[in-house]
């Protein structure tokens, strides 16, 4: 066996474990951090650099390891190696004469204490640094250099507190000094009449409440001994940026089935909340008890959490999509579209904001009002925006953009509920109800507005709208309703909800390329009639808008009679032509087509016995009888005409 030049320590499994996350760690920080400038890398107690394991495999320490882990990233950056012992430094030295590194780190042989405060006061302007600590005791470490460390930008600390040591020694007069100097304060001497895990958990606290106050994230991960139910030490991770305390747990978990502390021997024992779901149903109950009814940017959540909880940052996403998907949680996110192919985006960003059992909202003075649409009446817009994203143009879009209410068409795809919409309708019902025949939802948004990210209608905007429904009803009025989303089976109730309501959904193709296109997230076109035929079967009134119907240069796969033959079982059709449309104004014989379409639907209507409307300029000559189809006078002729029959 060939003899080394170099000596070597016995390598033992918690110093595996460390050099293990710090290799991990430190290479996605000199990733990261390097990309955009120079780098340092302090390593405070060098050690002798080399060591070997039971069957005498040579493993090397953390100076190595750096100077292997910035070659292979090609990084500018310089290595500084402090050690008191003089033979270390020897060690080392020979050690990166034997590897033939590139990189040749300046080593001091001092200690860690007077070299780094003598190298702060030399350089004024240092370049971010990672400053690895790890000394044999606790002696030598003062709470005034660290401070000073963490005032160089982008500059972190991973550093060994040796919580054993500081146990044994608490008590000892002679260590005072020494002890106010690692914890920068007295406060430690109520500690050492403390016992057991009370006595460790409390000391952990006041130490990392004290670097609290000169780093903005700091987290401890316990190391047990190998074979022993005991803490060693712990590992200080200081950082002044979220994304490093995140990563580091992430580095740490990688090699701790997923937990952010060092069991030895007793690693791949399972603990209860660790068991099948049993952490995901924790996580989800923690971010909904502490954010009950209110919302956070999705950055603010994880400041808040990366280093005050055991979980990691995947752990919490995970946990908020998973909420949003049963409708706990609502994600606004912003942008919501991707970059390039402007998709919804499914990731979360610091930007984004979390609602927890709530949803944006806005106030409004006024609601009901009294409506110009020829078949309507009056009208309720409950919801502000339309996250269906229709490209028809949306005319209620155009509107808002031109009047300045939104910015863009990203800005309109993010609905706000009116709060106070329940408390407005019980003081403008008494005020319009002599006038009102019926109340349309609606015009400008969406009743029952589809989530196409989770597959199903917003829960918040659902709820609010049944009970809109619920008091215009109560209170002797007929709602009409219509959606691109889908209905819920809770209309069928025509106890709660009346059964002279008026359910429809817009349906103008029934070919998905062109709903990708014009109509891209709203509920699928099966979706829609499925459960509009749902409501027909229970014996609820239903009708369909064909409006704005598409030319044929638009849908390529168009076909009007397939189209009325699948929502034949409704009561009333409404048909109207596509304006505001450069391409479709543009169609050859577009007159001739519009006129023809309206005389089809009219034919199929008659046949079949079903109440209609065209829209006042799709036909050639406008017809004004069929505007009142959904007015009580209108019915009570109908049904008088039936009499006299």
């Amino acid at each position: 066996m060939e003899k080394l030049p170099f000596k070597t320590w016995p390598y033992e499994e918690q110093t595996k474990m460390k050099h293990k996350v710090f290799s991990d760690y430190f290479d996605k920080w000199i990733k990261i951090v390097g990309s955009r400038s120079k780098l340092n890398y302090i390593d405070g107690f060098g050690g002798c650099g080399a060591y070997k394991d039971k069957n005498g495999e040579i493993y090397f320490g953390s100076p190595i390891l750096a100077a292997e882990i910035i070659t292979n990233n090609q990084k500018n950056a310089k290595i500084v190696v402090i050690d008191i012992e003089k033979k270390n430094i020897t060690n080392l030295k020979e050690i990166f004469k034997h590897l033939n590194l590139d990189i040749q780190p300046l080593f001091i042989n001092n200690t860690f204490d007077n070299a780094i405060n003598k190298k702060l006061d030399e350089v004024s302007n240092l370049a971010p640094t990672f400053f690895f600590i790890d000394p044999f005791g606790f002696k030598g470490i003062k709470y005034s250099t660290l401070e000073r460390i963490m005032k160089i930008k982008k500059s972190e600390i991973l550093m060994n507190f040796m919580y054993n040591g500081i146990n044994r020694f608490f008590s000892l007069k002679q260590n005072q000094e020494i002890m106010n100097d690692l914890f920068g304060t007295s406060e430690w001497e109520t500690l050492s009449k403390l016992e057991g895990t009370k006595k460790e958990n409390e000391t952990v606290n006041l130490y990392k409440t004290q670097l609290k106050k000169i780093a903005k994230f700091v987290f401890p991960y316990k190391l047990e001994y190998p074979k022993m139910k005991r803490t060693y030490y712990y590992l200080f991770h200081l950082t002044n940026h979220y994304k490093g305390a995140s990563i580091m747990k992430s580095s740490f978990a990688k090699f701790n089935y997923g937990r952010v502390e060092y069991l030895g021997s007793r690693a791949n024992q399972l603990k209860l909340f660790e068991i099948g779901n049993a952490k995901n149903d924790e996580i989800e109950n923690f971010l909904l008890s502490n954010y009950q009814n209110g919302h956070k940017t999705y950055l603010q959540i994880i400041e808040e959490n990366i280093d005050e909880t055991l979980y990691l940052q995947s752990e919490i996403d995970k946990a908020l999509k998973e909420l949003e998907r049963i409708g706990k949680v609502y994600i606004e996110r912003l942008p919501k579209l991707t970059e390039k192919r402007h998709q919804l985006r499914t990731s979360i960003k610091e930007s984004d904001v979390i609602y927890f059992n709530t949803f944006p909202s806005i106030s409004r003075k006024s609601l009901l009002y009294k409506t110009k649409v020829e078949y309507g009446n009056f009208t309720i817009n409950h919801i502000f925006g339309c996250a269906h994203g229709c490209n028809y143009p949306c005319y209620a879009r155009m509107m808002a953009q031109r009047y300045g209410k939104i910015k863009d068409y990203e800005d309109w795809l993010h609905p706000k509920i009116v709060s106070n919409a329940l408390d407005l309708l019980d003081k403008e019902i008494p005020k319009y109800k002599k006038e009102i025949e019926f109340v349309h939802l609606s015009f400008t948004t969406d009743p029952f507005m589809y989530d196409y990210l989770n597959k199903r209608v917003y829960p918040e905007v659902k709820e609010l709208t049944l009970k809109i429904i619920e008091k215009l009803n109560q209170n002797g009025i007929k709602c009409t309703v219509l959606t691109k989303g889908i209905y819920p089976g809770e209309l069928t109730d025509t106890k709660k909800y009346g059964a002279k309501n008026e359910y429809g959904i817009t349906l103008v193709s029934l070919d998905e390329n062109f709903k990708k296109e014009f109509e891209p997230y709203s509920a699928s076109f099966k979706e829609r009639q499925g459960a509009l035929k749902s409501l027909h079967d229970k014996g609820l009134k239903t009708w369909v808008s064909i409006e704005p119907y598409p030319t044929p240069n638009l849908d390529k796969a168009q076909n009007l009679d397939n189209l009325l033959r699948m929502i034949g079982f409704v009561d009333k059709i409404i048909f109207g032509r596509l304006n505001y449309n450069a391409h479709s104004a543009k169609f050859e014989n577009n007159a001739d087509f519009y006129e023809n379409c309206a005389i089809q639907v009219i034919d199929f209507c008659k046949k079949h016995k079903i109440k209609y409307h065209i829209k006042y300029g799709t036909r050639k000559q406008d017809d004004k009888s069929t505007e009142t189809i959904f007015r009580k006078h209108i019915e009570k002729l109908n049904k008088y005409i039936k009499e006299a029959d």
